[in-house]
């Protein structure tokens, strides 16, 4: 995965995979971070629409993506990511 100081930094990208004997899809799981002043869903859809996530992504059937959900999360005082 590229940097980009414009978007937002991806930590890591996880599978769940679906339950045994289930017909859903995977879930797919990234962590990434923003900056304290960023408009995280502004930022968000910058960064869905651009060439690095195209990029980034390249290989993987986009039609598999049928919806982003997001959570905001504080990291607490002693993680490395703050």
């Amino acid at each position: 995965m590229r940097q980009n100081p414009n978007f937002p930094a991806t930590h890591g990208v996880w599978t769940e995979p679906a339950a045994h004997g289930s017909k859903a899809a995977p879930q797919l799981y990234a962590l990434v971070s923003y900056r304290d002043t960023d408009d995280v869903q502004e930022r968000l859809l910058a960064y869905l629409s651009s060439v690095e996530f195209h990029a980034d992504m390249e290989g993987f059937d986009m039609s598999q993506i049928v919806g982003v959900v997001e959570s905001v999360l504080t990291p607490t005082p002693d993680s490395p990511l703050r």
